[in-house]
């Protein structure tokens, strides 16, 4: 089976176990059979913008397993729109990442749709951070998702964070009135017994992209899990590849 990663990061992070070299983070990543992954900036999702989005381009550049998520805050418009202007034809950028829980904003608030107006001529996907009753809430990742309805927008962790219960996504998904609105199973949520094939029974397997957190979680965790879950293998190997390909890489060869 070919796995995409479409949710990891990459530089520092909060202890040492979980901050690794950009040589290290691919190893670990090749280990777990892995062959492309899609990092966001560690950096960048707190307080350096500018510099973990360059930091981050710069080691995909000489890493041919990376590519990158451009990490954008609307409360910084100006920062952002200029990053935007400078990296939306770089090869290696295949999408753009927001963080309302991080960056402390509503997704829904009227800043982040004039960004995200910036971002739909493009024809990026958008990667969110997902958590049950926070600023990253799956029905704000809705309302953001039917007011782009030409645009890919992922509520990441399955929609809930690390622990949270998934019906709150799930009624997102499925009440999507544009049906632009997808998830990833990058979360610890994703171990918990029939949780996989509960979410793809409920919204299908198109609307699900492998993601592993890594490094904040084992990557090798996630193959198994994938195999473990209570679905065909054709759904497995549209999780595993297909739907990256489709939904993030596109038709650039990027694979």
């Amino acid at each position: 089976m070919r796995y995409i990663d479409t949710h990891a990061h990459l530089g520092p992070w909060f202890d040492e176990v979980t901050t690794f070299t950009a040589e290290a983070f691919v190893a670990l990543q090749e280990r777990a059979g892995i062959e492309r992954t899609v990092v966001t900036s560690g950096s960048a999702l707190f307080t350096e913008l500018t510099y973990g989005n360059e930091w981050t381009i710069q080691q995909a550049e000489m890493l041919d397993h990376l590519l990158v998520w451009l990490v954008l805050n609307p409360l910084k418009p100006t920062e952002s729109a200029e990053l935007l202007d400078q990296f939306k034809d770089h090869p290696k950028v295949v999408g753009i990442k927001i963080h309302p829980v991080l960056h402390k904003y509503p997704a829904d608030i009227n800043a982040s749709f004039r960004l995200l107006e910036q971002v739909e001529p493009l024809g990026l996907p958008v990667l969110s951070h997902g958590e049950n009753e926070s600023y990253a809430a799956p029905a704000r990742l809705r309302r953001l998702a039917e007011g782009f309805p030409e645009m890919t927008v992922i509520t990441a962790h399955f929609g809930a964070g690390q622990p949270g219960q998934i019906e709150e996504a799930i009624d997102a998904i499925q009440d999507c009135a544009s049906g632009n609105l997808y998830t990833d199973m990058g979360t610890a949520r994703a171990i918990r017994t029939g949780v996989l094939g509960l979410v793809v029974k409920a919204v299908g397997a198109d609307k699900v992209l492998f993601g592993t957190d890594s490094p904040l979680y084992e990557p090798m965790a996630f193959p198994a899990l994938l195999a473990a879950a209570d679905i065909t293998d054709a759904e497995r190997e549209q999780i595993a590849h297909k739907n990256a390909e489709r939904l993030v890489l596109g038709p650039s060869g990027l694979t």
